[in-house]
């Protein structure tokens, strides 16, 4: 082979796996936004969801309210987990177990066989 063929297959060459390297550069770079994008998601979803927790054991009735609302808007996200999930039904049983409690102190003592 004479040398400007091999010159020409050399630059043939080098120029595919630039363009390959361009690529890859392009379909790494979209990758790394995406999963940037997605951890900036759930840390906002996690604060708001720590707002929630510490509201949901208030003292306050209307408090609780709120936290339950912002509960069920924050469980439709794309960024739940099975343990955000967990946290959930444990957040629901707490609940329910603090309304029963409500309405055990409120109950005068004679109707508690009346159920």
């Amino acid at each position: 082979m004479d040398v400007g063929w091999v010159s020409a297959v050399v630059a043939l060459v080098g120029a595919a796996v630039a363009a390959a390297s361009v690529v890859v550069t392009v379909v790494e770079g979209r990758r790394t936004r995406r999963n940037t994008e997605f951890s900036v998601h759930r840390d906002l979803w996690w604060q708001r969801w720590t707002w929630v927790v510490e509201r949901a054991l208030s003292a306050d009735p209307r408090t609780r309210a709120t936290a339950a609302l912002m509960t069920h808007a924050l469980m439709t996200r794309g960024w739940v987990s099975n343990d955000d999930k967990w946290v959930e039904e444990a957040l629901a049983t707490h609940e329910e177990d603090e309304a029963r409690s409500d309405r055990a102190r409120k109950e005068p003592p004679g109707d508690l066989g009346r159920r």
